[in-house]
Formats: structure tokens, C-alpha cells, sequence
């Protein structure tokens, strides 16, 4: 057993061993944590859709109105959306309303929604346009990070779905 002596240190040895291990451990833990964030990145994403999705048809059964809508911003999906009442007859207060206003998504994820830029809520909180379907990827077939989906039945219900064979040419299964 070494005595300890006032004003000793570390030797340069012990220095550099400590040093490479701590190396070896970043090596081995930096792509598991990059995996990490993309996944993450998808999943907030895909619960931003379906929270707008949800608001969008929650406030269309409470104001009793057919016009609550998710609008995509200029140039589509990924520069971001809104949900906004449209003003009918009175069914928003008299004005056109923004409830949510989502900003542009980070540009290193891809989100692909409906081509007509739109889903619309009638009074009874189903969708007045077809079943909708938003796609959240980070590249093409990712074999660590699968794709995300959210549809929309006709009924109005989001579902979130992960693609479980990380192929994202034929979408989540």
C-alpha cells in the first residue's frame, strides 16, 4: 500500500490510460447517441402532428363548427402549420381565429403530409377532407431510426405508428 506524500500527482502513465479509456467509451457510445436524438426528434414531431390533430378536432365539436382546419405553412408540411377556426356564421367569435401556430420542423427531419396542404374538421369532429397520413423520416431507409406515421381516419382519430421493418418505401407496419 503506497503512503500518500503531500504534493504527488498523477503519473503521465495512469494520465494516458485514463485518457484512452475515456476515449474508447465516446467511440463506442457517439453513434448510439446520435440514433438517440433523431429518434427524438421524429417522436416530438409526431406528437406535435397529432397534439394539432387533437386540438383541431376537440375545438371543432366545442364550437360546433365545420371550418376548424391544420393548414401548412408556405411551401408545405415542414415549414411548419397552423390550426385555425375559420369564421362561418358566427362559429368562431366573429373572426377568424389561430388556436396553434407550429413552426418550421428541424431541418434535418422530413415530414411529407397531404398533398392538398390541409385537414378539416366538421362539427362532429370528423374529417371533411379524405384520411390524411403524415410521414416523419431522417433520410432514406435508416436502418437504426424507423419512420414515424400519424394517420387520420375519416372518423378524425390520429393513430401513431412506428415502422417496424425499416423500410420506409412502403410506409409504417
Amino acid at each position: 500500500m503506497r503512503k500518500f506524500v503531500p504534493g504527488s500527482g498523477f503519473t503521465i502513465v495512469e494520465l494516458m490510460i485514463v485518457v484512452a479509456i475515456v476515449a474508447i467509451l465516446a467511440a463506442v457510445g457517439l453513434p448510439s447517441m446520435r440514433d438517440l436524438l433523431k429518434t427524438n426528434r421524429m417522436k416530438t414531431v409526431s406528437l406535435d402532428i397529432y397534439s394539432s390533430l387533437t386540438l383541431a378536432r376537440s375545438e371543432a365539436i366545442k364550437r360546433n363548427s365545420g371550418s376548424v382546419s391544420m393548414i401548412a405553412a408556405a411551401g408545405g408540411w415542414q415549414n411548419g402549420w397552423t390550426v385555425t377556426c375559420v369564421d362561418v356564421a358566427g362559429s368562431c367569435g366573429g373572426a377568424d381565429v389561430v388556436l396553434h401556430a407550429q413552426e418550421a420542423v428541424d431541418p434535418s427531419t422530413i415530414l411529407v403530409g397531404p398533398a392538398a396542404n390541409i385537414v378539416t374538421y366538421s362539427r362532429d369532429g370528423r374529417l371533411t377532407t379524405t384520411a390524411a397520413s403524415f410521414r416523419i423520416t431522417i433520410g432514406a431507409d435508416h436502418p437504426s431510426v424507423p419512420m414515424r406515421c400519424v394517420d387520420v381516419t375519416v372518423s378524425g382519430r390520429p393513430n401513431t405508428r412506428v415502422d417496424t421493418n425499416h423500410t420506409d418505401s412502403d410506409g409504417c407496419n
